[in-house]
């Protein structure tokens, strides 16, 4: 069998690899919860017998119980995983399975309309490698659908299993065109801001290609800090209303800040916005922005390029 060749599998998983954490009020409602696995049994399950399989990639689902538990450790643990599955793979069908083999994922859709809790936006982050977008540096050969925006409150799964599974196919399936098949032409991610600018009482958010936006006065939100540094546990997150829009550009408010603004988000909550209504979309309105969060400092005065993880946000520009 080819290299190319081989079917993607699709894996749909609660909890990756580690203890399962004591039920919380946030999961109650559960039952799969009530089940307590050891370490590895789904590895040794579900994929372990797969191994010899030759297989074009894989699609994974999955993220909702490490927004309470682990979630720290996520930026690094999905990831090697990730590594760790494509050497299993590779060795296990005799080399047939590519090393590098294409996997997509799914970003958290949502769970709760009101709430404080920032797992949902955190995991999401960390679903990334801390980069926002996938591929990146660290996460080749990746691919992601969002679904921040197709909630789902009255689900007879609960809201956390969103019955639209369509759209999330359809957005896996334009990442599985561009990156596992390699056509081309193919836009499979949301607008992804490139450089953010600060300039008086207003932040100018730029990106690559043309965008479809709804103003808001809520969903970006700037980090108001007492000094010019990463926005700390002292700081506080107010929003920053959309004030002005361009064809490639959005330009928000910073008047809720008195202090300085040292740090700059987007759609950072557990439920941003109703069904397919957020307000940044790509140019066609088909693909919704993942969220985003950055640190305005250190400043040098000019546009603050998104390229460097660790610098000028939590995560970098795609490579």
């Amino acid at each position: 069998m080819c290299l190319p060749c081989g079917p993607f599998i699709v894996v749909i998983i609660t909890y990756l690899p580690g203890r399962l954490p004591p039920l919380t009020p946030l999961f109650e409602q559960m039952p799969l919860f009530m089940v307590r696995w050891s370490n590895s049994v789904l590895w040794n399950a579900m994929i372990y017998p797969l191994l010899n399989m030759t297989i074009k990639g894989a699609i994974w689902y999955q993220g909702e119980a490490n927004t309470v538990f682990n979630k720290d450790k996520y930026a690094c643990t999905f990831p090697t995983m990730i590594d760790d599955w494509r050497a299993a793979f590779h060795e296990g069908s005799g080399g047939q399975t590519a090393a590098d083999f294409p996997f997509g994922f799914v970003q958290l859709s949502t769970f709760q309309k009101i709430s404080r809790n920032n797992g949902f936006p955190d995991i999401r982050w960390h679903q990334t490698a801390d980069y926002g977008f996938a591929p990146n540096p660290r996460m080749k050969n990746t691919f992601m659908a969002v679904a921040l925006d197709l909630p789902d409150e009255g689900s007879p799964w609960g809201s956390i299993h969103p019955r639209d599974k369509q759209d999330v196919a359809y957005r896996l399936t334009l990442g599985a065109r561009a990156v596992a098949y390699g056509e081309k032409g193919v836009s499979f991610q949301g607008p992804f801001p490139t450089k953010v600018l600060l300039s008086g009482k207003t932040i100018t958010i730029t990106y690559p290609e043309a965008i479809s936006v709804t103003r808001s006065k809520t969903i970006f939100e700037i980090c108001c800090s007492k000094s010019k540094k990463s926005c700390g546990p002292d700081s506080q997150w107010v929003p920053a209303p959309i004030i002005k829009l361009g064809q490639s550009s959005i330009q928000v408010s910073t008047v809720f800040c008195e202090e300085i603004a040292s740090g700059l988000r987007y759609a950072w909550r557990d439920w941003p916005c109703e069904f397919k209504a957020c307000p940044v979309y790509s140019a066609d309105g088909e693909l919704p922005a993942p969220p985003f969060t950055l640190n305005l400092w250190p400043w040098n005065g000019g546009p603050k390029n998104i390229s460097a993880k660790g610098s000028s946000r939590q995560g970098s520009n795609s490579s």
